[in-house]
């Protein structure tokens, strides 16, 4: 039971001292760095890939 107390403080220190936010703004950047890094990288496979498919089709109809 003391333990349910003590995460009431916690929390409570959290709040008040405005942590909780600063915490959840930090991993809301790391979230959403993270979404546009996977968004470039997608972009960069998808113009190798491109790059990739013209020089099969360069090499197949030049014998």
């Amino acid at each position: 039971m003391s333990f349910l107390l003590q995460n009431a403080g916690f929390e409570a220190t959290m709040l008040d001292n405005d942590k909780l936010m600063v915490v959840l703004a930090v991993v809301l950047i790391i979230w959403v760095g993270l979404c546009i890094f996977m968004f470039l990288t997608d972009r960069k496979v998808d113009r190798l890939e491109s790059s990739v498919q013209q020089l099969r089709d360069q090499n197949t109809s030049n014998p």
